[in-house]
């Protein structure tokens, strides 16, 4: 999806770091690092791939990641527990794991030259979701395992087409009523409850982190209406809030449209900004 947007660079890449163990799997992230960048800790920026929750790898994030070491920033693209077969890992497993990364990424600050204040994150659809509670909301377990001493918000969030209310704009179809059950592990009428948990703007408060949105208004699997709704909520609150909607894009885009282009590029460089330090609160 982004190899438009990626330039010839050097960089350093450590593959599959482990950075939890969780319901018996390894989860692993890859870092990309800026090369001759000097001695100085460089703020990071947590890569989430999206796939429904159901499917998807970190691998799919590659080209973004490369694209923020390009501009001097490590990325951390993360692989998550899913909620497909064999073990049909369930809500809120996907959040527990993202927000084990942002953990890790702190505990490990020093070995991989980051600095633990200016961590963001990014993600496609899903993984923009994901994104959004790490903006939103600090450590969902009481008790974590790993990495306890640790925060697990970050500070600047890029949002890729995220779902954010799944109450709502979400049709009563057999597809969409099958997600929600292999997703949640109860059918949608019987889970009122696991449906606002897993909706990131009911975390949404005056101390979230600022957000960048990119939308397409033709996309047909996240309603821009998920979008606006999160724009206006955060308005509301006081947190700034940028976004791109971009006449024409479906559900990711083509880069080749210099309209969906300069809209990435947008949101890249607005996150770049904020975690650098070039950027306002």
């Amino acid at each position: 999806m982004f190899a438009a947007l990626f330039a010839l660079i050097t960089f350093g890449v450590d593959m599959d770091v482990v950075y939890s163990r969780a319901g018996g799997e390894e989860l692993k992230m890859d870092i990309h690092r800026p090369l001759d960048a000097g001695d100085k800790p460089l703020p990071c920026v947590v890569v989430i791939h999206g796939g429904a929750w159901v499917g998807g790898q970190r691998q799919d994030m590659d080209q973004l990641a490369r694209v923020f070491a390009a501009k001097g920033v490590v990325a951390a693209n993360i692989s998550y527990r899913l909620a497909k077969a064999p073990k049909f890992y369930r809500w809120p497993s996907m959040l527990d794991d993202a927000q084990t990364a942002v953990r890790f990424v702190r505990e490990n600050a020093a070995k991989y030259r980051i600095d633990p204040l200016r961590i963001g994150a990014s993600g496609a659809s899903a993984g923009g979701h994901l994104a959004l509670f790490l903006g939103s909301r600090d450590t969902r377990d009481p008790k974590p395992a790993e990495f306890p001493v640790h925060s697990s918000r970050v500070g600047a969030v890029l949002d890729l087409f995220g779902p954010t209310d799944m109450t709502k704009d979400y049709p009563r179809n057999g597809a969409i009523d099958f997600l929600f059950m292999t997703v949640l592990g109860k059918p949608r009428d019987q889970a009122q409850k696991e449906i606002e948990d897993a909706s990131p703007i009911r975390f949404m408060d005056s101390k979230s982190a600022p957000v960048f949105i990119v939308q397409g208004l033709a996309d047909t699997l996240v309603s821009p209406n998920q979008s606006r709704t999160l724009e206006a909520k955060l308005r509301e609150l006081g947190v700034p809030v940028e976004s791109r909607y971009v006449e024409g894009m479906g559900h990711g885009g083509d880069l080749a449209d210099p309209k969906v282009k300069a809209a990435y590029e947008s949101g890249i460089d607005w996150l770049v900004g904020r975690i650098t330090g070039n950027g306002t609160r």
